[in-house]
């Protein structure tokens, strides 16, 4: 038995790959999405953004690896320490034959169903496209009018106005009152949406609260409310909670502020930044138009000393005097050329007495009647010698006809069969003979 074991076969020998990809199966295909809980240790970040940690608890631990795809998705950064649960597959990483859990979805530990339930609601509404880059809209560059949906007691939108304030933001805010928390708050922010929507001259919409729990901050949440940010016709910013806190309308909204007060300094930013553009351009055309000024007048200037050299009175009189001869000459020239022109007209008057038109007529009708005499006599001539020579052929037509033939005592003999007999022989070998005269036809038999 222990020769047996000794000398193995070669077929039943594996070598480490084949027993690496045979533990690999039987681990992949046991291990699918499977949940497992302990705390994160030796975190490394890789500039791919892909996350490398241990998951360990008191008594072992377990590589795990979170690609950047997965790890973007998440709504919290992972941390040393920090205790989570893994949704996951149990995968072995070949080339060193140990095995680790490829985790797809982080939850902190202590948040449970709700933490569950916003990461189903996030990938539903992430596989429609709801959060799409290229669906959300480009912020207006001076928002003059926004509208706030908020709790008007919560310190939030206190920080909020006191930042536009201080930051010279001058254009109009409206607060549209909801409740932030408990139930039917996302109902009654939707509602507020469709109000801000429905009025007339907003540039901008922002959604704000203070920061809190999960619980606290579920509202925003809702796919209901979610679904109403993304369809808003208006820009909408989120801005809830603290820089840690992601909610679903963040990822719904056109854009994101980490904070209620972050969201003040980037509409004041927008503001200001827009004020300053004009004033610079103030500025700018300002001092374009005193340089066009001074071009202008330095222009002048130099047109009147131009003035003053060309004397324009003088030049008025020399050109009227110019003119003046101009004229004299013009009357003398066309005097001339009136009376070369009335000699022409009164050479051709005289031809024109000579060849009048209305002579031109007679003689032209006298021509006519002529030829018309002259084409009724062609044509009687030339009707009367096709006659002629119509009846001519005619007759001819007539002595060469088969009926004239007959009219002169000729028969034509034919078989039974209808054949023409033209010859002895082929008569003679008929039983019966039919002969065609002049009036009519005859049997004959042999």
């Amino acid at each position: 038995m222990m020769d047996d074991l000794l000398t193995p076969a070669s077929e039943e020998v594996l070598d480490v790959t084949a027993l690496t990809r045979l533990i690999k199966r039987q681990l992949e295909g046991s291990f699918n999405q499977i949940w497992v809980r302990g705390e994160i240790s030796n975190l490394r970040r890789q500039s791919s953004g892909h996350l490398y940690f241990s998951l360990k608890d008191a008594g072992s631990q377990i590589p795990c690896a979170f690609f950047a795809r997965d790890a973007a998705r998440q709504s919290f950064q992972l941390e040393d320490g920090m205790e989570v649960l893994l949704l996951g597959n149990i995968s072995v990483y070949e080339p060193h034959g140990r095995y680790q859990l490829i985790a797809k979805i982080a939850i902190r530990s202590g948040e449970g169903r709700l933490q569950l339930e916003y990461e189903r609601l996030k990938r539903k509404l992430a596989a429609e496209g709801l959060f799409d880059a290229g669906r959300k809209q480009s912020l207006p560059a001076l928002p003059r009018r926004i509208a706030v949906i908020t709790s008007p007691s919560g310190a939030a939108v206190r920080d909020f106005l006191r930042i536009l304030q201080r930051r010279g933001y001058r254009g109009e805010i409206m607060i549209f009152p909801a409740r932030v928390q408990g139930k039917g708050a996302a109902d009654e922010v939707a509602a507020m949406l469709a109000h801000a929507n429905a009025s007339t001259g907003f540039d901008l919409i922002v959604l704000t609260r203070g920061g809190g729990s999960i619980e606290d901050l579920w509202a925003f949440n809702e796919e209901t409310l979610a679904r109403a940010v993304a369809a808003s016709p208006l820009p909408v910013i989120s801005a809830i909670g603290h820089e840690i806190d992601h909610v679903l309308t963040d990822y719904a909204a056109d854009l994101r502020a980490e904070t209620p007060s972050g969201a003040a300094e980037l509409i004041s930013s927008l503001f200001l930044n827009a004020c300053e553009r004009a004033e610079k351009a103030e500025i700018q055309m300002q001092d374009r138009l005193a340089t066009a000024i001074t071009q202008l007048e330095q222009r002048i200037t130099q047109l009147h000393a131009r003035l003053q050299v060309i004397a324009p009175a003088r030049q008025v009189e020399l050109l009227s005097m110019r003119i003046d001869d101009i004229e004299n000459r013009l009357l003398r020239a066309v005097t001339t050329r009136q009376g070369k022109y009335q000699r022409e007209v009164d050479a051709l008057s005289g031809r024109l007495l000579q060849h009048h038109p209305r002579r031109q007529l007679e003689l032209a009708q006298q021509m006519i009647a002529t030829n018309i005499v002259r084409l009724k006599r062609a044509t009687q001539h030339n009707l009367q010698a096709r006659s002629e020579t119509l009846l001519y052929f005619n007759k001819r037509l007539k002595n060469s006809s088969l009926q004239a033939t007959l009219d002169r005592g000729y028969a034509i003999l034919q078989a039974d069969d209808g054949r023409i007999l033209s010859d002895k022989k082929s008569a003679e070998s008929e039983k019966s003979i039919r002969a065609r005269l002049r009036d009519g036809e005859i049997q004959l038999y042999s």
